[in-house]
């Protein structure tokens, strides 16, 4: 869900976890963990890269479980418009769940955006 709707504006989403997989790479010898969200509308099912994440598996990983969340748990993303550019960079900022006070999620988009390499 977004929670700014002007396109020259940043802009943060909420999306619903369900979970996490854990993914294990038999070539780097990692494990990761990878989001399971849901979909906000029809529009997001068909056209968004969110749903495929799992589906997407490298050569050499395997599905090695799936860690539950408590309820409810968000991936809280966010952008940031850059004029000249019709699509803006889609950043990670963080995850909201029971009992954890909240950041404030524009000031950390802010900071994202200003330095995206950087762990803020």
């Amino acid at each position: 869900m977004a929670e700014t709707t002007d396109n020259s504006k940043p802009m943060i989403w909420k999306e619903l976890v369900l979970g996490f997989a854990v993914i294990e790479s038999c070539i780097y010898h990692s494990i990761r963990t990878v989001p399971i969200v849901t979909a906000s509308n029809a529009e997001e099912a068909l056209f968004t890269d969110n749903l495929s994440r799992l589906t997407k598996l490298e050569e050499g990983e395997t599905l090695k479980g799936v860690l539950q969340v408590p309820f409810p748990t968000y991936e809280v993303t966010g952008s940031v418009p850059v004029e000249g550019e019709e699509i803006s960079s889609v950043l990670l900022l963080g995850y909201e769940y029971p009992g954890v006070q909240l950041p404030d999620w524009m000031e950390v988009l802010k900071k994202k955006a200003a330095n995206p390499e950087k762990c803020v």
